[in-house]
């Protein structure tokens, strides 16, 4: 019995840091749309790399890809490629971390 309660409390432990990881997603895209209005990739680097390590904690795999990918390509000077994993990342945080439909809901 004991043992069914602590697999339980960890169970309720880890969907609480999930949910913690989700509210700060949500402050990772209003920076990440704001810096990238202004180009200020620098910024948006740092903010990748919080996700690129934290998102595969909670099973977030493709946001720890397409962070690293965003790492890699703002390094090489690639702005194509920047643009367009930057678009993918928010994509993807918005729509599978967030759970945020096309119609915003």
């Amino acid at each position: 019995m004991e043992e069914i309660l602590e697999e339980i409390s960890d169970k309720i432990f880890l969907e609480k840091l999930k949910n913690e990881f989700k509210e700060s997603v949500k402050g990772y895209i209003k920076e990440l749309k704001r810096y990238e209005a202004d180009e200020k990739y620098q910024e948006m680097r740092k903010i990748a790399h919080d996700i690129k390590g934290i998102a595969g904690v909670f099973g977030f795999n493709r946001g720890t890809e397409l962070a690293s990918d965003f790492l890699t390509f703002t390094a090489s000077g690639d702005e194509v490629k920047t643009k367009e994993t930057y678009s993918l990342l928010i994509t993807y945080l918005e729509q599978d971390v967030l759970e945020i439909n096309a119609e915003g809901k």
